[in-house]
């Protein structure tokens, strides 16, 4: 009898440690966010292709990267096409990766050879919670979440125009200041629905984003950002926001396609994922309470046997 109460006393030591241990970790590769460039660059001259990601340590604190690719326009001596930008964005995401901590950086990227596409996804412990794609190079980029349904995956995302002007990278060099856009147009293509093309020359950005959220049925046009504002990377990388731009919340659908031939126009193309810190914080307090009872029980087992032993 002693011995079996003995044999309790400890298993019940053991299985109070077990919440201890017992963390929730997400694994590798679960929130993962897929870039295609379908378009050799159209803009001329020097621009950005940039990227912020931030992503939320499990139980912990959050990470903001802010990746800038420098882009050589078609006029240039040696021209950027689909592959190199691509590329030179997976190497600016490991380069701005480099100012955190080895065991804060919760992300990762890679790109096929030959092909001009990079897919970014989280590392083990880690999850996303916004990602911001910048294209200033007029390209022609489709965004998928690898196998996922934005709605599926509950990733909700925006598409917001802005001036390229508002983030010349020195004030002496800018171009005159912007209200209307030069022309050349904005496709926008939801898996291979019929595209939208919207005309912008002599329109402003505002104007765009409401005519191209009442021609697409799944989008609604939102005085509010999908995600807060970041400053990564300075002005010549990120502007505040200007007050519009077009949202889609729970799509049915797989892929986005953003082909934009204006060059007096970049697009931010924002998604926010399902941020889980609320779900882990409310798994960590019922561990702790598991743990509690178990201390409980183990204690009473102990004071039983000690008063028989008595």
């Amino acid at each position: 009898m002693i011995t079996y109460k003995i044999k309790t006393v400890t298993l019940l030591l053991g299985l109070c440690l077990l919440p201890l241990e017992w963390v929730h970790a997400t694994t590798a590769g679960q929130d993962k966010i897929h870039v295609t460039s379908e378009s050799e660059i159209k803009k001329e001259g020097d621009s950005l292709f940039s990227l912020t990601l931030q992503w939320r340590l499990d139980n912990g604190r959050t990470y903001e990267s802010t990746a800038m690719a420098f882009i050589n326009g078609p006029d240039k001596l040696r021209p950027d096409t689909a592959i190199s930008a691509t590329k030179k964005l997976k190497s600016a995401m490991y380069d701005a990766l480099e100012e955190l901590y080895p065991n804060s950086r919760g992300v990762k990227a890679v790109t096929p050879k030959k092909q001009p596409e990079v897919t970014i996804s989280n590392n083990a412990g880690f999850s996303f919670t916004r990602v911001t794609f910048r294209d200033y190079a007029n390209q022609k980029l489709s965004y998928d979440l690898v196998g996922k349904s934005f709605g599926a995956a509950q990733v909700n995302f925006s598409v917001d125009m802005v001036y390229f002007a508002d983030i010349a990278y020195l004030d002496e060099f800018a171009p005159p200041k912007q209200t209307q856009a030069a022309g050349g147009g904005i496709t926008i293509t939801i898996d291979n629905n019929p595209p939208i093309q919207i005309a912008t020359k002599n329109k402003d950005t505002r104007s765009i984003e409401k005519e191209l959220a009442n021609a697409i049925s799944q989008a609604t046009f939102s005085n509010l950002s999908i995600i807060p504002h970041s400053r990564g990377g300075g002005k010549r990388n990120s502007k505040p926001f200007d007050g519009g731009e077009i949202q889609f919340s729970n799509l049915a659908a797989n892929k986005i396609t953003i082909d934009l031939k204006d060059p007096s126009l970049g697009v931010l193309t924002k998604f926010q994922f399902k941020d889980t810190a609320n779900e882990q914080g409310a798994t960590s307090y019922f561990k702790w309470v598991f743990a509690v009872l178990i201390l409980l029980g183990a204690g009473y087992f102990f004071y039983s046997w000690y008063k028989e032993e008595k």
